[in-house]
């Protein structure tokens, strides 16, 4: 009766959350998987997984997920812990914060980026270690 359709797939997996072309979400949509929106959703989604939005979703809505793609229309600010496309029928009306961002020929995007920065633990250096660590060296050369 049921059947898991195998080609909606985010992120390498099957979609755990549908929202269908008929349906209209008003609220929060929170979720540990992946999401496919092929509706319209106004409220803010969040997932640790990935968000598919599929060409004819309307979004308003902040998203926030590991990898987004864009296919349909969001209005509102999206954050892409690993990776952000925008493919040639997406639309991005807001901010974004991606790590890595890919913008197909086509596609619409107004608003502000911003790329993630990737620290390793072992770069951080404590910032009173940094500056006594300055004194320390200048103290050195003065005295030569």
């Amino acid at each position: 009766m049921f059947e898991k359709k195998d080609e909606i797939v985010t992120g390498g997996g099957a979609a755990e959350t549908i929202v269908g072309t008929s349906v209209k979400l008003k609220g929060n949509l929170n979720s540990d998987g992946d999401i496919t929106i092929d509706g319209s959703v106004n409220g803010e989604v969040k997932t640790k997984g990935s968000v598919n939005i599929g060409p004819n979703a309307q979004v308003i809505a902040n998203v926030k997920a590991k990898r987004v793609v864009v296919s349909g229309t969001v209005q509102g600010n999206i954050e892409a812990h690993e990776r952000l496309t925008l493919t040639e029928t997406g639309r991005v009306y807001g901010d974004i914060v991606a790590n890595v961002l890919s913008i197909s020929p086509g596609a619409i995007f107004t608003g502000k980026s911003n790329m993630m920065e990737k620290i390793k633990p072992a770069d951080i250096e404590p910032v009173a270690e940094k500056a006594e660590n300055e004194e320390i060296a200048e103290e050195n050369n003065t005295k030569k």
